[in-house]
């Protein structure tokens, strides 16, 4: 395998990887550069969703025949090379170096582990004290309360909720209260009782009523994103209030603000509005009415959705009209947009959007689509669902269904075994 090819699927975290690895075992030492490089530097495309690849980066490190040398170059990145989702990633590879036998693998974490200034906490704790138990807690906790102590800094619950959960809660207490003398521990605990205090009170606070929310959109608030989930979670006496009050509203910026209410919830009254203001000049309002538009099915969206997609400005957003509007003489249009060049933003927009409609709407004529998607996605959960488009209506191609059993991603290894449970070929 060339060595940009490599590093182009070892970025994305497919299984062929793991395949050539396996299969030509001599060559190896060609990609080390490349493999130390995915392991320090995380590679996927949204590190929050997508889970954690060190798995998958271990099994490539063992097949690799340079194990030894490929740890040392790791954990050296601990020195402060790192941060954010990186320095994690290189955390929980040094976790697994340390379980299997890495005598340096420890000082390492300890030595690297500090305040992380765009993640505003610590890194690493977590990985610590799964790695050294009751030690590596103490260290933890010492470490954390000196930053409290010299600075603003108030500390979180995360470290503290994971060594209840790993040590047990009555332990992880008594070896804090053990070691109340020290001020650093005594800090560290102190601050983590006040999080979980505030948390419960932010927990306990009323969603707001329609007519709260209604005031504030009379009022010009424009707040956007936090109306959406009162949307899902409303009633539907609520819901057909807010609609009527939509169809009646003439502001633009009211009107987004009322469209996002429904980006994820059926709008209950005629769209004809929302669908003259999804072909708005109003970029904003136009993008906030097609949110809208996407989770109904109606002859209107769909000639919308035609109309939209032949135009170079909106070809993209007409994709999620699709979902629930697709008809099967749509789909030269979506393979015009599926094999356009794309940055990885605009291709991973459009890799949801094509996942949502083929999903919608099985057919077997998808299969061109999902293999571009497949091959060129960063986002292992969207590969994931290709993967069961694929599998759902038969048209895996062999030489990916060898791939999918080595996937960075466990639920696309699940579904090879479970493909290979069924019987298929």
């Amino acid at each position: 395998m060339h060595i940009q090819k490599f590093r182009y699927e070892l970025t994305r975290g497919l299984g062929s990887i793991i395949l050539y690895l396996k299969e030509t075992p001599e060559l190896t030492y060609r990609h080390l550069d490349a493999i130390a490089d995915a392991c320090i530097r995380n590679t996927a495309y949204d590190p929050q969703c997508d889970g954690s690849r060190e798995a998958y980066l271990w099994e490539v490190i063992q097949l690799s025949k340079a194990s030894p040398i490929l740890q040392e170059r790791i954990l050296d990145a601990l020195g402060g090379e790192v941060n954010g989702w990186d320095l994690l990633q290189v955390y929980r590879l040094a976790k697994i170096f340390a379980s299997n036998g890495n005598p340096t693998a420890v000082y390492a974490m300890k030595r690297g582990f500090r305040y992380d200034e765009e993640w505003n906490c610590f890194i690493g704790g977590e990985e610590i004290v799964e790695a050294e138990g009751a030690q590596g807690l103490l260290f933890v906790a010492k470490e954390i309360g000196k930053r409290i102590l010299s600075s603003g800094y108030e500390g979180d619950t995360f470290i503290w909720e994971f060594a209840k959960e790993f040590l047990g809660e009555e332990k992880a207490a008594a070896l804090l209260k053990e070691n109340a003398k020290d001020e650093k521990i005594q800090a560290f605990y102190h601050s983590t009782v006040r999080e979980e205090e505030a948390r419960s009170q932010l927990n306990g606070r009323k969603a707001l009523s329609y007519e709260e929310l209604k005031s504030s959109i009379e009022a010009g608030v424009r707040v956007l994103h936090p109306n959406i989930r009162w949307g899902m979670r409303a009633s539907k006496e609520d819901l057909f209030k807010a609609a009527d009050d939509l169809l009646k509203e003439e502001h633009p910026k009211k009107l987004e603000v009322y469209l996002f209410i429904f980006a994820k919830t059926a709008f209950p009254l005629d769209s004809q509005k929302i669908i003259e203001l999804a072909q708005s000049q109003n970029k904003r309002l136009r993008s906030a009415a097609i949110h809208t538009l996407r989770n109904l099915k109606d002859g209107r969206i769909h000639r919308l959705a035609v109309e939209l997609i032949h135009q170079r400005e909106t070809e993209m957003e007409a994709l999620e009209l699709f979902a629930l509007n697709y008809e099967e003489n749509d789909l030269p249009l979506l393979e015009r947009i599926a094999f356009k060049k794309y940055n990885k933003h605009s291709f991973h927009n459009m890799e949801l959007d094509m996942v949502n409609i083929f999903e919608n709407h099985p057919t077997a004529t998808c299969q061109k689509i999902m293999i571009e998607l497949y091959h060129k996605g960063l986002c292992s959960p969207c590969r994931r669902r290709a993967v069961e488009i694929m599998l759902a209506n038969h048209i895996l191609p062999a030489s990916l269904r060898d791939e999918i059993r080595y996937d960075c991603n466990p639920d696309i290894r699940d579904l090879w075994m479970k493909s290979a449970s069924a019987g298929l070929p």
